[in-house]
């Protein structure tokens, strides 16, 4: 690996973690981003061609068949498909090809199973860049709430037009001027790693930064989403420290007596608690924050002496709008057709055509049950790698275990807000399948870090 390859893959990375919707910069109809995407793709394909490596597994990977690389080749052929079957319905060209390009990422699949290991760009680089591109996002996003909140909030239009100005309309402001910009999402990432590493009392000043400002920048948000996703996280790494520490042992009472004994689990299981009960309360907060409470009058009874009253009621218009996109869901899935292979790419779901807010029926209605089942696989298999390297001896490292906790929240969090069929959510989720891949196929005397 060249230096040429290494400046690439942090750039790469940096604009992902950093970049919001990609196109923070751009050129012309071209994002930086699919500059990144093509170039690094183009990288890899030339140093194939001129290690001459074309039928070398350990360089191409194109041709290294695993259970990981057979379902990326199932799954974008599926997306060929589903542009075929979005054509043949009359769907609108140039919406199948937005939808298209939205999950073209999936093809980076094969440079980064090659440059992701650890004599070449590692996973320790990797989540370094993660947090510390997560500790500039949180310190940017809360000093932008606190200017809308403070110095512009009596004239906050003319800093809102500017902040959306510079950042190319990437920002969503609430109602209470508080910020919610997409790479929050790594934020989150970020968050649960540096917790998780805070609690095993082996973290660094950057982690302490990153949880405190962080947790800040990911209420302030004020994405109700991001709290649910936390809060399974949080369950999921106490789940599997229970299994890491416990496993050995026999015996229900040597197993709890062997809990009780260990700081670290307590420790966790304090904040878990904690958390458990903090976000309900948040995310009423949230709701009240964000949305419009109306007055409804209640018409009294003829038969009855009672008199007008009047309740609120908090006019919800996110859940509001997912319920019509279900509705709409449901009508177009009572075709057998449409349930199995899906409506193809371009499906206009209750006036809405370029996706709707929950990944998973999105990937329903256009790909179908077929579709469904091959995301579902990778989903899976992720898990599923890491369980057979725990079999075979591998040690299953806080940061794996922060990883697969993450990963679980993603797969809630993305069917509130939609990230996991993005280049956001889908560069996170290829990142697993590789590390978790090679995790699987080392030795037992190896590590993958």
């Amino acid at each position: 690996m060249n230096k040429f390859e290494k400046v690439l893959l942090t750039l790469f990375f940096v604009e992902i973690f950093v970049g919001g919707g990609g196109r923070l910069i751009d050129f012309g109809i071209v994002s930086i981003r699919q500059v990144l995407f093509l170039l690094l793709l183009l990288t890899f394909v030339i140093r194939i061609v001129k290690e001459k490596a074309i039928f070398n597994k350990e360089i191409n990977t194109f041709f290294r068949f695993n259970p990981v690389t057979v379902g990326i080749y199932l799954l974008i052929a599926w997306f060929f498909i589903s542009m075929v079957v979005g054509y043949v319905n009359g769907h609108p060209l140039g919406a199948i090809i937005t939808d298209f390009f939205r999950v073209s990422f999936f093809a980076l699949y094969f440079p980064l199973a090659y440059y992701i290991s650890n004599d070449r760009f590692s996973l320790k680089r990797i989540i370094s860049l993660l947090k510390y591109s997560a500790l500039a996002v949180a310190i940017f996003t809360i000093t932008v709430s606190l200017l809308g909140k403070t110095i512009f909030a009596a004239n906050f239009k003319p800093f809102y037009d500017f902040m959306n100005w510079m950042m190319n309309d990437d920002l969503f402001f609430r109602p209470s001027n508080s910020v919610f910009y997409k790479s929050h999402f790594f934020v989150l990432v970020g968050l649960i790693l540096s917790l998780n590493d805070l609690l095993n009392r082996h973290y660094k000043k950057l982690d302490v930064f990153l949880v405190i400002l962080g947790s800040v920048s990911v209420l302030w948000s004020e994405t109700r989403g991001f709290l649910l996703a936390f809060m399974l996280s949080i369950l999921m790494i106490i789940v599997l420290d229970v299994k890491v520490i416990v496993d050995q042992i026999k015996g229900l009472s040597q197993k709890i007596q062997k809990l009780v004994q260990s700081p670290q689990f307590i420790r966790k299981f304090a904040i878990c608690i904690l958390v458990m009960i903090a976000v309900p309360f948040m995310y009423k907060y949230m709701t009240l924050e964000r949305f419009e409470v109306v007055t409804i009058e209640e018409v009294p009874n003829n038969n009855k002496k009672t008199t007008n009253t009047q309740k609120k009621e908090v006019d919800d218009v996110s859940v509001n709008a997912r319920m019509e996109f279900i509705a709409a869901s449901k009508e177009i899935l009572l075709q057998p057709a449409n349930l199995i292979i899906g409506t193809g790419y371009g499906t206009e779901i209750a006036g809405r055509i370029t996706g709707i807010e929950m990944s998973f029926l999105d990937i329903l209605l256009e790909q179908g049950l077929i579709g469904l089942a091959i995301w579902g696989y990778l989903f899976l298999i992720i898990y599923y790698n890491y369980y057979v390297a725990y079999k075979r001896g591998q040690q299953i490292t806080t940061v794996d275990i922060s990883l697969m906790a993450a990963f679980m929240g993603v797969l809630l969090l993305t069917n509130i807000n939609p990230f996991i069929n993005n280049p956001i959510g889908i560069s996170f989720f290829l990142v697993l399948l590789i590390v978790s891949q090679k995790k699987k196929d080392l030795n037992t005397k190896e590590e993958f870090q």
